[in-house]
């Protein structure tokens, strides 16, 4: 098994009133109606991104430290997004 873990941003878009996420390093933006509710489907996003990644043996970029992402974004708020992948390339969904 093999866990993955990114730094992900946050922000309020007024417009749509939701909540955004945008997993940066893989180029996943999903929203939801809370945060925690865009957390969970970018967790879910990123399961799939990352399944398909090592199904069609792409490569899979490196997160970015934690601490560059809060620097780059001192605005917004800066959460961490996790998957566990086992070893048939499948999400362990943990929650």
């Amino acid at each position: 098994m093999k866990k993955y873990v990114y730094p992900a941003v946050v922000y309020y878009d007024e417009e749509a009133m939701v909540y955004v996420i945008s997993i940066e390093d893989l180029g996943v933006i999903v929203e939801g109606d809370t945060v925690e509710e865009a957390h969970k489907r970018a967790g879910k996003f990123m399961d799939t991104y990352l399944q398909t990644a090592l199904k069609e043996e792409l490569d899979i970029p490196e997160a970015t430290p934690f601490d560059n992402m809060v620097s780059a974004h001192p605005k917004e708020m800066v959460v961490l997004v996790e998957s566990t992948i086992n070893n048939k390339n499948k999400a362990i969904n943990e929650t």
